[in-house]
């Protein structure tokens, strides 16, 4: 990369030279990059095509997953909480044992143990795991409509300082990650728990199944804390939410 002294001060491309301005000098370079035509028809680029027809699917996948779970999500606020999710589909898109390199798909890699697994391993906050203060086993029944956590305890979470309330509520969308239909969604009614309750039992959240289809329903917990005050609940930061289950 060369640095232009002088008087001369352009920028642009001229005769295979590009001119820029960087931290208040001219720099150029010749031009480079890739080429639109080429990428598109040379056999050269063909990984390229591969790997860019992929990602714009997992991003495709991403934003449809988000979209179905934005009323729990999007009041996290977690800092780069898209870029997490989109590498996870490209993790789970790269078990397609299906098809070839270029047209694999996120449906395809869930229809693997490792995919399966993949996706219940994921942590939407990577600054803490849901297990920290969520530390309970937990089983969906898909068919029932319901979510059992076992041996739960209120007293034995990890809550924010002046939390005197738990929340939990169990989210369920059938989503198609073909056509991209609008999600179906189901939700448990709202459980509110007080955390002074040392009595351990297994919880069960319920929701009104919809009947089977090629949908894959996946099942998400939110967990929130709240603090008394004045009579009302005020959401304290400290929740969030874990995928418990999938069906495919």
């Amino acid at each position: 990369m060369g640095k232009l002294k002088g008087i001369i001060q352009l920028t642009g491309k001229f005769d295979g030279l590009s001119f820029y301005e960087m931290n208040g000098k001219i720099v150029v370079r010749k031009t480079g990059g890739f080429d639109g035509e080429k990428i598109k028809n040379n056999a050269n680029y063909t990984r390229v095509r591969e790997n860019s027809s992929e990602f714009a699917h997992c991003a495709k996948v991403g934003k449809y997953f988000r979209s179905a779970f934005s009323s729990c999500l999007m009041p996290l606020r977690i800092p780069y909480v898209h870029n997490h999710i989109v590498s996870l589909f490209q993790g789970i898109l790269k078990l397609d044992r299906i098809q070839k390199r270029g047209n694999r798909t996120v449906k395809n890699g869930l229809l693997t143990s490792e995919g399966k697994k993949a996706l219940l391993a994921f942590e939407f906050d990577k600054t803490q795991k849901f297990s920290r203060y969520f530390p309970f086993k937990m089983e969906v029944d898909f068919t029932a409509g319901s979510l059992k956590v076992l041996d739960f305890c209120a007293s034995t979470l990890i809550a924010p300082k002046g939390a005197d309330q738990v929340q939990l509520q169990l989210h369920v969308a059938k989503l198609d990650f073909e056509q991209f239909t609008t999600p179906i969604t189901q939700t448990s009614s709202m459980t509110l728990i007080n955390l002074n309750d040392a009595t351990t039992y297994d919880l069960v959240l319920s929701y009104t199944p919809t009947l089977q289809d090629s949908n894959i329903p996946i099942a998400v917990l939110e967990v929130v804390f709240f603090q008394k005050v004045n009579g009302s609940f005020v959401p304290l930061k400290g929740g969030g939410m874990k995928i418990v289950g999938i069906d495919s």
